[in-house]
């Protein structure tokens, strides 16, 4: 009679042994493709900054704006609700396009003064609509250009229609699968003019929609059929993956140790609790840094920020340990009158104790059949808001507090 761990063994030696679609499946996703080489695969934030540089007139592709009319074109002719004739578009001039990401939240936006015309294009390639965005972000470009005509635009991998049907009558929606295909036609008919390196770029963008984006692709295929065909073994390495909140941990890790040395500098990492200390030097060599009595490992520090994956959350704290009351006190002061987000308006009553002085939540709800992509582009752009917005808030405020009177 076998062994359970024979028989476990067999089932993934089957698995890895002559199996056709498997080294098929390897073939495809070992053909060389810039944006995979990058980790783009399904990060939101990345494809929708390539997007940006596409439809950008002023990029260095020089293609001008003849894909941001192609792709303008192609959109209001397919759409139930368009407010712009694509012939319109054809003849505008559309070359002083000013293409902004994330400005108020919105994915890309492009504004043309000379045509008055304004497009806002909400870029979903995992996640759903959430809290109403979709509504909020028509508003906000009604309210900001309330002469220019508008357009927006839901970007989907399979093109799905918002749930709201008010956004329905406002949204044209639009799939990946169309955006590879204009790819091919611009590369097609401007190919004795484009750089060929440019074409290249687009050429490798368009596979990789092709490739991980469309459910009908030779990927998601072969993807199926070895999963019909080898389900036990898969369903094991699956059970044995490693765990989100782990993946979660060590994503926070990387971005702290590759933070630059100006903003943020690295001080401990306590795997096992799923914690890991760091700090600004604007602040965290300054005398009152002394006053702390309760850290480990040494030097004490009385302040100092942390990642912490704690209940299935990822937040990042500004955290007070214990030391002088009245520099614990002065700190939370110094919080408290610069309106620093997530201060949590907890204050000391003695030397001893510790307090989260700030909290904001990263990633809530990890839950263990998650993926990393599921939560990375979140988790970076978060990073890369609080390093250029919050750090520099809280920097001032104890600099002010504690730089010059100690």
């Amino acid at each position: 009679m076998s062994s359970p761990d024979l028989d476990t063994k067999a089932l993934l030696e089957q698995f890895v042994v002559n199996n056709a679609d498997l080294e098929r499946l390897e073939s495809l996703l070992n053909q060389f493709n810039i944006f995979e080489a990058v980790g783009m695969v399904r990060q939101e934030i990345r494809h929708s900054h390539f997007l940006a540089f596409l439809l950008n007139p002023s990029a260095s592709h020089h293609l001008g704006d003849i894909f941001l009319k192609t792709f303008l074109k192609r959109l209001l002719l397919e759409a139930d609700n368009a407010t712009i004739s694509p012939i319109e578009i054809d003849v505008a001039n559309l070359t002083d396009t000013e293409v902004r990401r994330e400005w108020q939240n919105i994915d890309i936006l492009l504004v043309s003064p000379g045509s008055q015309i304004v497009c806002a294009i909400e870029n979903k390639v995992d996640s759903g609509e959430h809290s109403n965005q979709l509504q909020r972000y028509r508003q906000i470009v009604q309210q900001e250009f309330p002469n220019y005509r508008q357009i927006f635009v839901f970007l989907t991998p399979q093109g799905i229609v918002p749930y709201s049907e008010v956004d329905q009558e406002h949204w044209s929606v639009f799939s990946y699968r169309k955006v590879a295909d204009l790819i091919g036609e611009v590369c097609d008919r401007y190919r004795s003019t484009l750089n060929a390196e440019v074409c290249t770029l687009m050429q490798h963008y368009s596979t990789l929609i092709n490739r991980h984006l469309m459910q009908d692709s030779e990927i998601a295929k072969l993807c199926r059929q070895i999963y019909l065909s080898h389900k036990e073994a898969l369903d094991l390495i699956y059970e044995h993956r490693p765990s989100i909140d782990t993946e979660a941990y060590e994503l926070v890790t990387q971005l702290v140790k590759n933070a630059p040395p100006d903003q943020i500098i690295f001080i401990h990492s306590w795997l096992q609790r799923k914690i890991l200390s760091f700090a600004s030097p604007k602040w965290h060599d300054l005398p009152f840094q002394q006053a702390g009595t309760g850290w480990t490992p040494k030097p004490n520090r009385i302040l100092l920020l942390q990642f912490k994956v704690d209940a299935s959350i990822l937040k990042l704290v500004l955290i007070l340990g214990p030391g002088d009351l009245s520099t614990r006190q002065a700190i939370c002061d110094a919080l408290e009158n610069r309106n620093i987000p997530g201060f949590t308006g907890h204050r000391p009553t003695s030397d001893q104790g510790w307090l989260h002085l700030v909290e904001r939540i990263v990633s809530e709800n990890l839950k263990p059949e998650m993926f990393l992509s599921d939560i990375e582009d979140d988790v970076q752009h978060f990073w890369q808001e609080f390093l250029t917005d919050e750090l520099p808030r809280i920097d001032e405020a104890i600099v002010q507090a504690f730089g010059k009177s100690q």
